[in-house]
């Protein structure tokens, strides 16, 4: 009896790993296949305090991680309010639509700035966002 050389084992291991993975990449091409479409939605993050930019001269701003959780690109539209106070964009508006797609699973931030109200105070503001 023989033994099978020892460069046939590593290109029988070798092929082996090769046919293990395309059957893996395989599998992973179908299941992407057979999964359905999610229409666009949109996750925003609770306000988190941020410095303002220079020039602003508002007493606080707040960044909102904001991101497509369907599966298409999507342009998004997001309104901001502030219980007291003005809460606007850095365009000076409370409305936000976005020039651009926001891809699916990146999540982008966006700076609100809050002006001082009647009462002199600012609080945290909301904001809600959609798919337009």
């Amino acid at each position: 009896m023989s033994t099978p050389s020892g460069g046939r084992s590593i290109v029988s291991s070798v092929l082996s790993i090769a046919l293990l993975a395309a059957i893996a990449a395989f599998a992973v091409l179908v299941a992407l296949q057979l999964r359905t479409d999610q229409p666009p939605r949109f996750d925003v993050s609770g306000p988190e305090g941020v410095e303002c930019p220079i020039g602003e001269g508002t007493p606080a701003c707040f960044t909102f991680g904001v991101m497509n959780v369907g599966n298409q690109p999507s342009l998004v539209q997001c309104i901001v309010t502030a219980q007291t106070g003005l809460a606007n964009f850095l365009n000076d508006m409370p409305i936000y639509n976005s020039s651009a797609p926001f891809e699916p699973g990146i999540a982008e931030q966006l700076i609100v700035k809050v002006d001082q109200g009647d009462e002199r105070s600012v609080t945290e503001p909301t904001m809600i966002c959609r798919a337009v």
